[in-house]
């Protein structure tokens, strides 16, 4: 039983860590992977503690027919598409456009080290949502082609075919931005 898996059981077998072990473990890579769909980093880690918070207060069961990340990212997917709702009904504005409130930690700057990696990191948020939420389920959180599916509601062979666009792009992007669209 992988690690997530086992710390979800101790927690609902009643050990409070388990949770704890939870959240420090998959916190950080599920709010950037929320955040290719809310693009605002802020509500993404909103979206993400109601991700927690729903395993917390409803303790879904977990069935081990795919890996404890995508069942995770899965719920999670559902809860930032549910934040895009209620975003497109009112008007928004970004807090990251009120420099003055914002903090001086960026969580997506720690997280991708060195230029180039900022460089696809920046690419890739240029791309269409889809493309975005395919590259970084497979390349930053390391998911098979089998899970990123799971997670996205799609079948292997549109997410092989997805994943050819989605690095087709992001090359043309890197090269109109001036790199030679080497990854």
């Amino acid at each position: 039983m992988e690690n997530g898996a086992s710390s979800y059981l101790r927690f609902l077998n009643g050990d409070n860590d388990g949770f704890v072990d939870l959240v420090r473990e998959y916190n950080d890579g599920l709010i950037l992977f929320l955040n290719s769909i809310i693009k605002d980093i802020h509500i993404a880690e909103e979206a993400a503690d109601d991700t927690f918070l729903k395993l917390y207060t409803k303790k879904p069961l977990y069935k081990s027919e795919y890996s404890f990340k995508t069942w995770l990212y899965t719920i999670g997917r559902n809860t930032a598409l549910n934040y895009v709702k209620k975003l497109k009904r009112h008007k928004y504005a970004p807090l990251e456009n009120f420099s003055y409130f914002s903090d001086n930690i960026d969580l997506e700057s720690e997280y991708i080290q060195g230029e180039r990696n900022i460089l696809i990191h920046q690419c890739i948020k240029a791309l269409n949502e889809d493309y975005a939420q395919v590259l970084f389920l497979i390349y930053f959180e390391e998911f098979s082609n089998t899970e990123a599916a799971k997670v996205m509601n799609r079948s292997q062979r549109q997410i092989t075919q997805l994943l050819y666009r989605a690095k087709k792009a992001l090359k043309e992007e890197m090269e109109r931005r001036g790199n030679d669209g080497q990854i």
